[in-house]
């Protein structure tokens, strides 16, 4: 298979079962100190990531007070319900995002907790973290033990033992995902590599895949024009500019709003002639009890979508690591 390395992909996720102890500590101490709410704060793919493991909890029907915000914004709008017995969660690859590095200043002069994952030691998020983990590669893993150890200390996630004694399978699976998914992205880049415009759909955990795709990838690394659209807010607006020559991207996951994909679905097949659908139903997860499938989708249509950036940079002949302004200029 082009580009693909099945020891790298297992690598990067085992990586990530192997933080799940680290993470479940961190957060075991945090709730025998206590807390009055968790902020979610990061930038780009970060809050896009965050978002998906709310969404997760929101169906799940948890009440802890949990915030979702943008470095940015929180730098200079704050939020009414921050303080010092606020808990911080943060992701940043690099751990020197400027924004990111101003919210955790903001954090540890308000005197509360930071949980911070970051894959270079030595930056400041690492350096300034009340709790750090580090791996590579291990991001929705760190994310996934968070959320669900935060619900299961406060009695809203039942079966966490159970989720967690079956995620170990998923390096073996994310290789096999990796397999299998890329057939069809091959098909898709060679098809709509040249499009003037891609529309990226998705619902509940996977709303904010479509953003994050579009957004941190087709944007950012292939300098392509995007429209991310959640299902919810599709058939207000956005099927309007639907016609036979746009090109259309259904994300659709597992969890309760896959109606609201189907419903989408049904519609641009009606008007267009370049829909490709990238279902995590197509993907066997040896190991996963069915249950838990909808809860795991953001890592399965991960997986998926690695090998369509593969393929874009292969048939663009665009590699991905080329910026043009992206921490190339002062701005």
């Amino acid at each position: 298979m082009f580009n693909f390395s099945a020891k790298q992909v297992m690598r990067e996720h085992q990586n990530g079962v192997d933080i799940i102890p680290l993470v479940e500590a961190a957060v075991d101490t945090v709730c025998r100190n206590g807390y009055e709410n968790i902020f979610y704060i990061g930038i780009g793919g970060t809050v896009l990531y965050a978002n998906q493991m709310a969404a997760i909890a929101k169906q799940a029907g948890s009440k802890i007070p949990l915030y979702v915000e943008n470095a940015a914004d929180f730098c200079v709008v704050g939020n009414p319900h921050f303080g010092k017995n606020s808990v911080v969660v943060m992701e940043s690859i690099s751990g020197d995002t400027k924004e990111v590095v101003e919210a955790v200043r903001i954090a540890k002069k308000a005197g509360a907790r930071v949980i911070g994952y970051v894959e270079k030691k030595g930056t400041f998020l690492a350096d300034n973290s009340d709790y750090l983990i580090s791996t590579a590669g291990g991001g929705y893993y760190f994310w996934y033990t968070v959320t669900l150890r935060f619900m299961k200390n406060a009695g809203e996630f039942e079966k966490y033992d159970k989720f967690f004694s079956e995620i170990v399978s998923m390096p073996e699976n994310a290789v096999e995902i990796y397999k299998a998914a890329d057939e069809k992205a091959e098909v898709f880049a060679e098809a709509y590599q040249d499009e003037p415009i891609q529309y990226l759909i998705g619902s509940g955990n996977l709303e904010d895949w479509a953003v994050c795709y579009g957004m941190c990838i087709l944007e950012e690394m292939q300098w392509m024009r995007t429209r991310p659209i959640s299902a919810s807010n599709f058939f207000h607006g956005t099927l309007e500019v639907i016609d036979r020559n746009t090109s259309v991207i259904l994300i659709k996951g597992e969890d309760v709003t896959r109606p609201l994909m189907e419903r989408v679905e049904n519609f641009v097949n009606k008007v267009s002639a370049k829909v490709t659908v990238f279902d995590t139903k197509d993907y066997p997860l040896e190991g996963i009890s069915d249950e838990f499938r909808g809860l795991l989708s953001p890592i399965v249509i991960r997986c998926a979508f690695q090998r369509v950036s593969v393929h874009l940079e292969y048939k663009r002949r665009h590699p991905l690591a080329i910026r043009r302004y992206y921490r190339r200029l002062d701005y």
